[in-house]
């Protein structure tokens, strides 16, 4: 694939060209992060999900990191919710996660920070057994399989678990584009 055997630096510079983001943060010499990504129609893509009952909110960014001189796609995902007895400061970031910590520093309440990590070129069946794996697994995030949604023709949709597996998968795949 084209994403083997690139600098950080060549990466970030075909990504700014793409204008996937108002801004690409470097984390250390191995990580790039998007800041204020933008949809396809260059608007303002949301990032942020909150349950309509429970008041839980998923931030979500999206990032690169090279490792072994392999691309990897990197999730960050943020959750909150109103509850102010527990809260994670961003200074409490450990390795990789502190790459995030620019929207994770807005964010009302933080709980807890999850990183979602799969090789750029994996495929979308990979993507969403790496959110199944790595995010849908842990029991604080049962809200996700309540936040449910019926669409016209009466079928019943866990519509948080959607969007994020959707924005997941188009922003994965407009990087793909942007580097070849």
């Amino acid at each position: 694939m084209p994403y083997t055997h690139s600098t950080l630096e060549g990466l970030k510079t075909r990504l700014e060209q793409a204008k996937l983001a108002g801004y690409i943060y470097q984390h250390q010499q191995h990580m790039l992060v998007l800041q204020e990504p933008f949809a396809d129609d260059g608007t303002a893509l949301n990032i942020y999900l909150q349950h309509e009952l429970t008041a839980d909110q998923i931030g979500l960014q999206f990032g690169i990191r090279l490792q072994a001189n392999q691309a990897e796609y990197v999730l960050g995902i943020t959750h909150s919710n109103q509850q102010p007895n527990y809260e994670i400061g961003a200074g409490n970031l450990k390795g990789d996660q502190k790459a995030f910590n620019l929207l994770y520093a807005f964010y009302n309440y933080p709980k807890a920070f999850y990183l979602v990590a799969l090789p750029l070129a994996a495929n979308t069946q990979a993507l969403e057994q790496a959110l199944e794996q790595q995010l849908f697994t842990h029991p604080e995030l049962e809200f996700l399989n309540t936040a449910i949604k019926t669409t016209p023709l009466g079928e019943q949709v866990q519509w948080m678990r959607a969007y994020i597996l959707q924005q997941a998968l188009d922003m994965k795949v407009r990087i793909q584009t942007a580097l070849r």
